[in-house]
């Protein structure tokens, strides 16, 4: 048997068990492959954090969509060109929020002075006083949708009520955010945009170390 067919066998056997869900078959391919998708990120980036970053949202992403995954090619050609895709997603993003702020900057010059810009910036305070002012329902909508990520559809499978209810209280929760937020609304739009402490699912983690340089919590290690 050639080769690449042991190699294509193997990886056939290994994406198997990681869809029917074997913990320790995703563990196994996420030591395997982690450094080098690292360096490789790296290279887009220039930076380790966000490489780091970038390679735990391919393999949290991986994971969460195993079942729907069609691979065609090796896994470790498809986890590398996630890497790629997802570091050049990040650079454009990253230029677009830069240009963003250079833009409020220079709007706002002849009104404030911005030797305290981050410090206005770091509003995120007054953002979640006001997010903690909307009525309980209202509230527990918008957090599911911009700090947990969820989709309409997810909120209201889960609290049990219609999707359209869902986008009518989160509306009228942007719409009171606004008002409460008007001292900041060239400002507001870039941290509602972006979300208020974002998190994504939580997988439990442990340490790994990277070209000598010990990580904490990098590596998925029970689901």
């Amino acid at each position: 048997m050639q080769k690449s067919q042991m190699i294509q066998d193997e990886d056939n056997r290994r994406l198997l068990a990681i869809r029917e869900g074997d913990k320790q078959a995703f563990e196994a391919l996420f030591h395997e492959c982690y450094r080098p998708m690292v360096a490789y990120a790296f290279r887009f980036l220039g930076e380790m954090e966000p490489s780091e970053s970038v390679v735990q949202d391919v393999f949290l992403k991986f994971w969460q969509k195993r079942k729907e995954l069609m691979i065609t090619s090796s896994l470790r050609s498809y986890l590398f060109r996630a890497v790629r895709n997802l570091s050049l997603n990040y650079l454009e993003h990253r230029k677009i929020m830069s240009g963003y702020a250079s833009m409020v900057i220079e709007r706002e010059s002849d009104r404030h002075d911005y030797s305290d810009f981050y410090v206005e910036v770091g509003l995120r305070e007054k953002i979640d006083a006001a997010v903690s002012a909307l009525p309980e329902k209202r509230q527990e909508i918008f957090r599911l949708a911009r700090e947990e990520g969820l989709k309409y559809r997810e909120i209201a499978e889960q609290l049990n009520i219609s999707v359209k209810t869902v986008e009518t209280q989160m509306t009228l929760a942007l719409k009171q955010l606004r008002t409460l937020l008007k001292d900041y609304r060239h400002l507001v739009l870039f941290f509602l945009g972006t979300g208020i402490n974002k998190t994504k699912e939580k997988l439990p983690y442990r340490s790994i170390s990277v070209k000598g340089k010990k990580l904490i919590n990098c590596l998925p290690y029970r689901l």
